[in-house]
């Protein structure tokens, strides 16, 4: 029988710029924001401390140049979600106002860590390679610093062989953006070592990872029609594989309407070890059955 006991879905609440970086704007709601609840004088942080202090100067200084193309957002804002992915990992939820972030003395110092983590070449850290010699024109190279943080975690070098990999698979019927979903979900469990088979057959989910039980479908759309074959591909991955957990992941910019429309399934019990979730949810998903399952 299908184990019944599972993570909590998606906290619909935490706002999508905390989770992944679509534009600039995405890094000045983040970075503004952290920014007031740093400068309160009520808050949870020491108003008078020198790294509430520098932290606050620096964002004023960011503010005078301008967000967008500006890399000391970008690299700043990437060091925020990161602990903020940490603080979720921690407590299940979190809110800005009461778990403070651990803010570095140095923030110089961090945004060039970042930025070298971005730019640092194999795993010897003996390469490095200029993202402005890769990418001269300012605009495609803030696309692809996008890119490889939501897909990479800041790897460039893992990006740049993930598009190598796509093209090789590039004769598969699916949609750019489903793969993307199926990429960005095959990261987050070679990150946790853990083994993947693509199925991509009719009548079973996306990916099936063994060690877990665990069936993974991918959707960036909702309708009636596409509901009812969800249904089935599910039900029948239960049959054929004997799934313990299955899992329904979405975009974390897909809107809450459609999301709701698929938490419906879940909510309604038509498969009971169903969790439907998004993207940015996928990993404390993933830690979570491991935790539970003892791996």
């Amino acid at each position: 029988m299908p184990s019944k006991k599972r993570p909590k879905a998606s906290t619909i609440g935490t706002p999508i710029y905390h989770r992944k970086r679509r534009n600039w704007e995405d890094d000045r709601n983040l970075l503004t924001e952290l920014a007031g609840v740093v400068s309160k004088i009520d808050g949870p942080y020491d108003y008078f401390a020198p790294n509430s202090k520098g932290f606050s100067n620096k964002i004023d200084a960011i503010k005078q140049k301008g967000f967008e193309e500006n890399p000391d957002a970008y690299f700043l804002a990437m060091w925020v979600r990161e602990k903020l992915s940490d603080l979720l990992i921690q407590q299940g939820s979190y809110n800005l106002l009461i778990h403070p972030l651990q803010l570095p003395d140095d923030i110089e110092k961090v945004i060039k860590l970042e930025e070298k983590k971005v730019t640092k070449g194999g795993h010897d850290g003996k390469t490095n390679i200029s993202l402005a010699t890769l990418f001269p024109n300012p605009r495609l190279r803030a696309f692809a610093l996008e890119r490889v943080q939501m897909l990479h975690r800041g790897d460039l070098i893992a990006y740049l062989s993930s598009l190598v990999a796509r093209e090789r698979e590039s004769l598969m019927s699916s949609s750019a953006s489903i793969m993307d979903l199926i990429h960005i979900c095959e990261h987050k469990l070679n990150l946790r070592k853990l083994s993947i088979k693509k199925r991509f057959s009719v009548g079973e989910t996306d990916l099936w990872v063994p060690s877990l039980s665990l069936g993974v479908e991918v959707r960036d759309t909702w309708n009636t029609n596409e509901e009812i074959k969800i249904i089935r591909v599910l039900s029948d991955t239960n049959f054929r594989l004997q799934a313990s957990n299955l899992c329904l992941v979405t975009p974390d910019d897909l809107s809450d309407e459609a999301f709701l429309k698929l938490r419906e399934i879940e909510k309604r019990g038509v498969i009971e070890n169903l969790s439907v979730i998004r993207i940015g949810d996928f990993g404390s998903y993933l830690d979570q059955l491991m935790t539970d399952q003892n791996i």
